[in-house]
């Protein structure tokens, strides 16, 4: 068959993304000619790795989403020109794939007695309003639509696209892809799906895509990772019944979805596996801010424990605690580690003295931020537990982290699991006023990635403000002067620039384009880890439980280990 493929690309940061190209690379055998139209710019390089595979190449203004740039690349190469082929198939690439081999699915839908044809539909919708009152109709889904001979040559198609005109997704939605279905049936053409989802009442594509694997579509939904119930279900069939390389999900997910998004597509906990002659490439640096000098001897019961080398910042508020913290180190087998005491303003807590020392830490690999916590107004054991739990899952393993920031050039910040004194207790309230203060931080620190806060329940963040980090990966805030004047003043409110910060560190990381990881306590890290991959943080929307795949729900709750652990088990009956 003498097939034509137009491929329309779309990113919002401006990239080119490994899927994309991994998808080309992989259909390409089976089109005479791809044209792919980009609806954002191209670089010169992602312009010559698009063209290997593609023999036109055409970049536009995102105006029309992608049914007018089919449009346009069709006008452009004009109806007589497409005389020569037997097909025309439109795709976009919204979609992960070929997950299976597209050629069985051609080989198998070119021979149904149909005149076009998708992958998946929708179906018939009476809850749903199309347009005029009237119930959402039976369509394909527009992602990938393929049209024979007699369909393109036909005056009811070109007068479809000839009129194509978008004014916003919904019109696109109601006009364009259910339109199009619409009117061939109308014009008497017949149409079929390799996965005919029908019986289902909602988007199978998006909502049950376990189904779509199944049934061996070969192309999936990247939308589906945040509405699916279970989103990691979809990387582990994918990598387990699959050929197809799951990091360049991963990759993707990473760029374009917020942490507390990705913490469900992936597992974010560190490789244990420890490589300790890389980490003797790496030049870290540990800062903590010391203001109660009685909580400095847990810090140097890890220091002393640890066969990493790295150089320990340490900042204070006053000469005299200085020389305390220098009998503290003195005789002890860490000493060698302390590179310098600086004596800072009693001011802005732990946040304010590491801003102050930030271009020492900038010079390093990798930096750990930390500081002799303590919850005053909590009763005692709260306060110590939660300062045991943090300093246990960053410090316990310094070489496992460090390890991980060597193998892994992505990751940006590593943040320990959250304390286990949290578990049965509710998560902190994302209150309206914290909401704003995290959009104001955002505008300040000119971040190009869009995220409503607004839009969130709960957060994900470093518990404390305790964390590593990779200094590249928080430039964004590094490059922003931090005015001192808004930190207010003692005793601290609950919501403050400072409490900011520590919320945003994963979302700055992000911003800058790397990833994170959570460190488990010594305990679990004993156990396998498996009890900290329950312990996730509440989210929002459809992926703040996973009750709809267990039928179980948490309200505001952290789920425990255990119940996690029986839900899985009632799930797998």
């Amino acid at each position: 068959m003498n097939r034509i493929l137009y491929f329309v690309h779309y990113n919002k940061y401006g990239s080119l993304a490994g899927y994309v190209l991994y998808l080309l690379k992989n259909i390409r055998s089976l089109y005479s000619r791809i044209v792919f139209i980009s609806n954002s710019p191209l670089s010169r390089e992602d312009n010559d790795a698009v063209s290997e595979f593609c023999g036109l190449v055409l970049q536009r203004k995102n105006e029309g989403y992608d049914f007018s740039a089919w449009k346009e690349g069709m006008l452009n190469d004009g109806w007589d020109s497409l005389s020569q082929y037997d097909s025309v198939t439109l795709m976009n690439d919204t979609c992960f794939g070929p997950i299976f081999d597209l050629k069985d699915v051609y080989l198998d839908m070119e021979q149904k007695d149909s005149d076009f044809w998708g992958l998946t539909n929708h179906k018939n919708n009476k809850d749903l309003i199309w347009v005029n009152d009237k119930p959402i109709p039976e369509h394909i889904q527009s992602y990938f639509m393929c049209f024979k001979k007699n369909v393109f040559f036909s005056g009811a198609f070109r007068n479809f696209w000839e009129k194509v005109e978008c004014k916003d997704y919904w019109h696109v939605i109601r006009e364009y892809e259910i339109g199009l279905t619409v009117l061939l049936r109308k014009a008497g053409f017949k149409y079929s799906v390799f996965y005919d989802t029908t019986a289902y009442k909602e988007n199978v594509s998006m909502k049950q895509v376990g189904l779509c694997l199944k049934h061996k579509v070969p192309f999936i939904k990247i939308k589906s990772f945040s509405l699916f119930s279970y989103p990691r279900y979809i990387v582990n069939f994918i990598k387990n019944n699959t050929n197809y390389p799951v990091s360049l999900i991963h990759e993707h997910l990473n760029r374009i979805y917020p942490p507390d998004v990705t913490l469900f597509t992936q597992n974010k906990m560190i490789n244990k596996k420890t490589d300790f002659e890389k980490t003797q490439n790496l030049k870290i640096a540990l800062h903590i801010h010391c203001f109660y000098t009685d909580v400095l001897d847990k810090y140097i019961k890890y220091l002393n424990n640890s066969n990493v080398d790295f150089d320990v910042f340490i900042t204070t508020d006053s000469a005299e605690k200085k020389d305390v913290i220098t009998n503290c180190f003195l005789n002890q087998p860490c000493f060698p580690k302390l590179k310098e005491i600086i004596i800072t303003e009693n001011l802005g807590r732990d946040v304010l003295p590491w801003f102050f020392i930030k271009d020492r830490l900038n010079n390093y690999d990798v930096a750990g931020h930390f500081h002799t916590k303590k919850a005053e107004k909590a009763d005692i054991h709260v306060g110590e537990s939660w300062q045991e739990s943090i300093l246990d899952s960053l410090l316990y393993d310094v070489c496992a982290i460090a390890s991980e920031f060597s193998n892994n050039k992505s990751l940006g910040v590593v943040i320990p699991e959250v304390p286990e004194i949290f578990e049965k207790k509710p998560f902190i309230e994302f209150t309206p006023s914290l909401k704003n203060i995290l959009d104001d931080l955002w505008k300040k620190l000119k971040c190009r990635k869009e995220i409503d806060f607004s839009d969130l329940k709960k957060i994900i963040f470093p518990m404390g403000t305790m964390f590593w980090y990779r200094p590249a990966a928080l430039k964004p805030l590094f490059d922003w002067d931090f005015p001192a004047e808004d930190v207010p003043p003692e005793p601290l409110a609950e919501e403050t620039i400072l409490h900011g910060i520590e919320r945003l560190i994963l979302y700055v990381a992000w911003e800058a384009g790397y990833d994170y990881r959570i460190a488990t306590p010594a305990e679990d890290q004993k156990m396998g880890g498996w009890i900290a991959k329950s312990r996730n943080y509440e989210l929002s929307h459809e992926l703040i439980t996973l009750k709809n795949s267990l039928s179980y729900k948490t309200g505001r709750m952290l789920l425990t280990p255990f119940r996690f652990f029986k839900c899985l088990l009632r799930k797998e009956k």
